[in-house]
């Protein structure tokens, strides 16, 4: 989601008075143990999260995926890991930022290598600029290392970055990136070795509840389980027809193209975000590079995505993309005009009604658990931290009070 229009999202949400939690405080709300095996629908990076804080505790994981791990949007993310947004509920940021300290835990259980380089952002549209200033301020009070520069000072913080000595950018120093597909493949590896099942291409088509349980039916098989978690990204509203959820929880879903390069020698510090690219470098050495402006609104490119496809089926079609991609970003990074492409990818990204992390059970079904939001790379590691303990203790955590269905009932 384009960071300036996440204010119109979250406006009437922030205006509305909710009060903020910050702590991981809880009440009971079901019988510890009541859960021993658990069925999580999406093998994305949240539901895998999910999955692997399930399974390292013991409970007995089937994790279905409809094609296999990380082939939708986490697979074909920017995967910019941050809590430097200005518009926002406290919440919100709240949420994120104990994700970020979760990462580096995460980090040492599970071999997921991280760039912690920070984020440096900035836009040309002098009011755009003004309204980041605004924003730093309000961060700043919560605690954000988040502070304005000038052109000299990212060049410092950036050497290869080319910007104007007056521009002014936005410094978040504790910000990073990952790889989102590793990350998410490394996760579900864990559950496997945790005893946990890996059941993909596998499509779900029925999720019912009964007074002992719940019946997940897919074209593979049926799972008798005791909950099942819906992390099914863009696909959690129509899983939410099938368990007659009286709401739709996402918007549709929106593309988003994702170039990675071959591996380059070492070029970039940081995440890059600005008005019409965005890239950092991996620390093996590739380049992940998006745009703002998304693909070329035309009745050729329509037909092309009507399916959600996550690569363009025309090989020239998606080489010219690519090339579109790296000569807007080579503006700012010369270097990045020797990229070679190692892949082209289409992220369909699922965001929530009103912009905001969907995380809970719905009260009248108490056999589900729903994860559905937009900012899944960032919060993937605190969301299976704090649904583990919500599905297995029997508690209810504060901290995602503000982030529950009811709010759509």
């Amino acid at each position: 989601m384009d960071r300036r229009s996440f204010l119109t999202a979250t406006a009437a949400f922030a205006a509305s008075g909710i009060a903020t939690r910050t702590s991981f405080a809880a009440h009971e709300s079901m019988p510890p143990g009541t859960v021993n095996r658990v069925a999580v629908i999406g093998a994305g990076i949240v539901g895998a999260s999910i999955a692997y804080n399930l399974s390292k505790r013991g409970c007995e994981v089937v994790l279905i995926e409809a094609r296999e791990p990380a082939a939708q949007a986490s697979g074909n993310s920017f995967a910019w890991i941050n809590a430097s947004y200005f518009d926002m509920p406290k919440s919100y940021f709240t949420l994120r930022t104990h994700s970020l300290n979760e990462y580096h835990r995460l980090a040492q259980d599970v071999d997921i290598p991280i760039r912690w380089g920070g984020s440096l952002e900035w836009y040309h549209s002098p009011d755009t600029t003004d309204e980041i200033a605004d924003g730093v301020q309000r961060i700043q009070a919560y605690g954000a290392p988040t502070w304005m520069v000038d052109g000299k000072r990212a060049h410092d913080i950036e050497p290869n970055l080319v910007l104007a000595a007056d521009q002014q950018a936005v410094w978040s120093s504790r910000d990073g990136a990952i790889d989102p597909a590793g990350t998410t493949r490394a996760l579900v590896d864990r559950v496997v070795r945790h005893g946990g099942t890996t059941v993909y291409p596998a499509t779900v088509t029925g999720v019912r509840e009964n007074v002992d349980g719940v019946v997940v039916r897919t074209d593979v098989d049926s799972f008798k389980v005791d909950l099942a978690v819906v992390a099914a990204g863009s696909g959690a509203n129509q899983i939410a027809s099938m368990i007659d959820l009286d709401a739709s929880l996402l918007k549709p879903a929106t593309p988003g193209v994702i170039v990675t390069t071959t591996p380059m020698a070492p070029l970039l510090n940081t995440v890059s975000y600005t008005t019409d690219t965005h890239f950092h470098q991996l620390p093996d050495g590739r380049v992940i590079l998006g745009e703002k402006a998304g693909p070329p609104q035309t009745e050729q490119h329509r037909a092309f995505l009507a399916d959600q496809p996550n690569a363009y089926p025309d090989p020239q079609l998606s080489l010219d993309h690519a090339r579109r991609i790296i000569g807007v970003a080579k503006k700012y990074v010369p270097e990045l005009g020797d990229a070679q492409i190692e892949r082209v990818g289409v992220g369909w990204r699922p965001l929530p009604l009103d912009g905001l992390p969907i995380i809970g059970r719905p009260e009248n079904n108490p056999g589900i658990y729903l994860a559905a939001m937009h900012s899944g790379v960032t919060l993937a590691p605190i969301v299976g931290h704090l649904a583990a303990m919500e599905i297995l203790d029997g508690v209810s955590v504060d901290l995602l009070s503000d982030f529950r269905v009811k709010r759509f009932l």
